[in-house]
């Protein structure tokens, strides 16, 4: 059963039940999450089938959802659905979010499913290893945005949505599923050095796992070790982690400054200067 946490609004806890009517309804592969995003290290007040990531009540928001808050909540989609998630062990997810907005249209919470695949994408291989085919993939988050028919794609349509690539790598290939159409005026993201990057989501189930996956992801895209690093490469990590959205985690500047090897009043003389 889905029980609230303490201190959670009103405006959130009034979809507890919502969880649980799904959770009960729909299949045990499918897992329901509800997040309250105005506390970020402990979003989950409500989860039904939470054996699909290992996550708990008080677990913290995903890497994604940090994002879309940090770009300052500018794309005004309700939903998105259809795009790759990956949990703890590697399997791979379908996964949909609902973005819950209050009576001043801010996002408040998220309301998110997760459909466990894996065993479709085995069952799909095994079939295209006999017969043949081409091979499909789940959407990226960019293409997944919104959900209304015939909205255009913004210019920059090439990029995607999250950059945010998790210890864990998904080792099959996604399953086929229909698209959503994509909303205009989605905010820009990071991308590779080749135009792209992996696109997963990364359902962790506690918030350290969280801060150390952020943190692997930004310092993999510097050349050398955090010991060796010039100011201006510590400045692209620290960047990195704002464009994230790592610093709306409590123990962000705590976390950064130890991993950077340097003192937590540098971090933040570094954050003032990336945010001028």
């Amino acid at each position: 059963m889905a029980t609230p946490v303490e201190n959670t609004s009103r405006f959130i806890e009034r979809y507890i039940p919502l969880v649980d009517f799904l959770g009960q309804s729909l299949r045990p592969n499918v897992e329901i999450v509800l997040h309250d995003l105005d506390v970020p290290d402990r979003s989950i007040i409500a989860i039904a089938n939470s054996h699909i990531s290992g996550r708990e009540i008080g677990g913290p928001v995903t890497d994604f959802a940090l994002w879309f808050m940090q770009q300052g909540n500018t794309a005004h989609v309700p939903m998105m659905t259809g795009y790759r998630a990956v949990n703890a062990e590697g399997r791979v997810c379908r996964s949909s979010s609902y973005f819950l907005r209050d009576e001043n249209d801010v996002m408040r919470g998220m309301l998110c499913i997760n459909v466990d695949i894996s065993e479709w994408i085995h069952l799909r291989d095994v079939a295209a290893g006999m017969l043949g085919g081409s091979e499909t993939t789940l959407p990226d988050k960019f293409d997944a945005f919104g959900g209304y028919p015939g909205t255009p794609l913004p210019a920059h349509a090439d990029a995607v949505v999250s950059h945010f690539v998790d210890s864990v790598q998904p080792t099959v290939q996604d399953a086929g599923l229909p698209v959503a159409a994509p909303a205009a005026a989605a905010p820009t993201a990071p991308v590779g050095e080749n135009g792209k990057e992996v696109i997963t989501e990364s359902l962790r189930s506690n918030i350290q796992n969280l801060i150390d996956s952020m943190l692997n992801t930004a310092l993999s895209k510097q050349s050398i070790p955090p010991e060796r690093m010039q100011k201006e490469e510590r400045l692209a990590v620290v960047k990195d982690l704002e464009d994230m959205g790592f610093f709306i985690l409590k123990g962000g500047i705590t976390a950064a400054a130890k991993r950077l090897g340097v003192s937590e009043p540098t971090v933040y003389r570094d954050l003032v200067q990336v945010r001028d």
